[in-house]
């Protein structure tokens, strides 16, 4: 199936691509949607956003969610009383299996110092401030930290996966 896959990108024959056996590549794919349907604007998605992602459309009528600024840590749906915020959070693991999982919650984070380059873009970028200088790497603190995935989408090199 992966042959297929890379070979369907790529332009290319499966039959002249060979996989190795420790090809693993995971992929955390986050999404929010508020159900206007149910949203009944009180408001409190606004008073609890750390980032200030969510404000009225122009209309005044609906909730609107800056996707760009999000950073998915659950608060806005944790307080709507009408369940009308929605966040999907894939996990796709591309290797020998392939599979596609919903995630409702990420249980950890981890940090693999070997491939971070010491860019601090994920500290820069960290809604919570969990992240800090370490001599020339860097350090989360788990206790700040909300799983967001603010880090890991942003790490040029996948220095940071959450799980």
């Amino acid at each position: 199936m992966i042959k297929k896959i890379i070979a369907k990108h790529f332009n290319l024959e499966d039959r002249g691509i060979e996989i190795l056996p420790k090809f693993n590549i995971i992929l955390n794919k986050r999404e929010i949607i508020v159900k206007e349907d149910k949203c009944i604007n009180c408001g409190r998605c606004i008073e609890v956003c750390p980032v200030n992602a969510i404000n009225y459309d122009k209309s005044g009528l609906f909730i609107n969610i800056e996707k760009e600024k999000c950073v998915f840590c659950g608060k806005c749906k944790m307080v709507c009383p009408t369940d009308a915020v929605v966040i999907i959070r894939l996990r796709c693991e591309i290797n020998e299996d392939t599979k596609i999982v919903e995630v409702n919650k990420y249980e950890f984070i981890e940090y693999m110092s070997e491939k971070c380059a010491s860019c601090l873009v994920c500290l820069r970028n960290c809604p919570f401030n969990a992240i800090e200088e370490y001599g020339e790497k860097i350090r989360i603190d788990i206790n700040k930290c909300e799983l967001c995935g603010r880090c890991e989408e942003i790490c040029p090199l996948n220095a940071i996966i959450l799980r």
